[in-house]
């Protein structure tokens, strides 16, 4: 019996303690978040609907759209976990994820832009690619690829162009095409646009 109460006390003193490291962590990284969001100045952007015609207010509208849509391109671009973390942080109802949430999407990820990209949300370094390459190719493999298949070098070298393993090989794909149905989606909305605008340039 003296055994079993040893073994409990023993285990909830570990848990006692696991739980104060965290909650120290919490704090810390509280604090941290809000010195690093204080630096911004938020800024709404306002506009007088007044001086816009219906046709325009439909214009901006779908322009906005488009716009978020961009948006969701330029996240799944910046790193391939991106949408996996935001999902998170916005089913999190903690002090701490909602700070992360807010400067994630100041920095367009869980990236540190100001401090040469540091995590400040788990601690994965920055892929030197983003997701424009796989992360678990090295820059000789590359290299290595354009050299023994020279004909992929202008695709490979092209910016418009994501790379991706494929079995064994390296492969380059269009943004046109691996973006595609947000592309298409970014695209009907400008075309929505366009049919409200009575500017024909636009």
């Amino acid at each position: 019996m003296k055994y079993f109460l040893a073994i409990a006390f023993s285990s909830l003193l570990f848990f006692t303690s696991c739980k104060s490291n965290n909650n120290e962590k919490d704090s810390k990284g509280i604090a941290m978040l809000k010195e690093k969001i204080s630096r911004f100045v938020p800024v709404e952007l306002k506009y007088d609907s007044a001086i816009l015609n219906d046709r325009e207010k439909m214009v901006l509208k779908y322009l906005y759209r488009a716009s978020q849509v961009m948006d969701t391109i330029y996240l799944s671009q910046v790193y391939s976990k991106n949408f996996e973390i935001l999902k998170s942080l916005k089913a999190s109802g903690t002090e701490i994820s909602k700070l992360q949430l807010q400067y994630f999407n100041i920095m367009g990820g869980p990236f540190d832009r100001l401090d040469q990209d540091k995590p400040f949300i788990g601690t994965e370094p920055k892929p030197a690619g983003s997701n424009f390459y796989p992360e678990n190719m090295t820059k000789d493999e590359f290299n290595n690829w354009i050299k023994e298949h020279p004909d992929d070098e202008s695709a490979f070298t092209s910016t418009f162009t994501v790379i991706r393993k494929d079995g064994d090989k390296l492969v380059a794909i269009p943004y046109s095409i691996f973006y595609q149905p947000l592309l298409t989606e970014a695209a009907n909305y400008l075309k929505q646009a366009a049919e409200y605008s009575d500017n024909p340039s636009l």
